[in-house]
């Protein structure tokens, strides 16, 4: 693996969000995303790229070398309309160390919020 490479994840979806490109906008994936709970799915993602990338790319850096997550919805991806139908983000470094304390046992690291009543 060479230090200088970007890693990312991609998803395909075939989710039908309408017959316009337009329905494909940032705005409709993002509901999309949330709604299907695709956001936890990229998270679990990317904590499983950090920890292998970092067992296994030598001078690992969150910042430098993951790129992020696209989610591609492919009915929404045509050459004519650049950029529909195509999701981006990278979660915050902090979440992902979090969230890796808490899978390695360390909840005195990881923020936990305790529900009130």
């Amino acid at each position: 693996m060479s230090t200088s490479s970007r890693y990312y994840i991609a998803d395909y979806k075939s989710n039908h969000l309408g017959d316009k490109f337009s329905d494909y906008s940032e705005s409709a994936m993002a509901q999309a995303i949330n709604s299907h709970r695709y956001n936890l799915q990229y998270i679990l993602y990317t904590l499983a790229l950090h920890r292998y990338l970092r067992l296994r790319l030598p001078g690992y850096d969150y910042q430098q070398h993951l790129g992020g997550c696209y989610y591609l919805f492919l009915r929404g991806m045509s050459p004519e309309h650049p950029g529909s139908g195509v999701f981006f983000d990278k979660p915050p470094q902090a979440l992902i160390e979090q969230l890796d304390s808490l899978f390695n046992g360390d909840a005195t690291h990881a923020v936990m919020e305790t529900p009130t009543c």
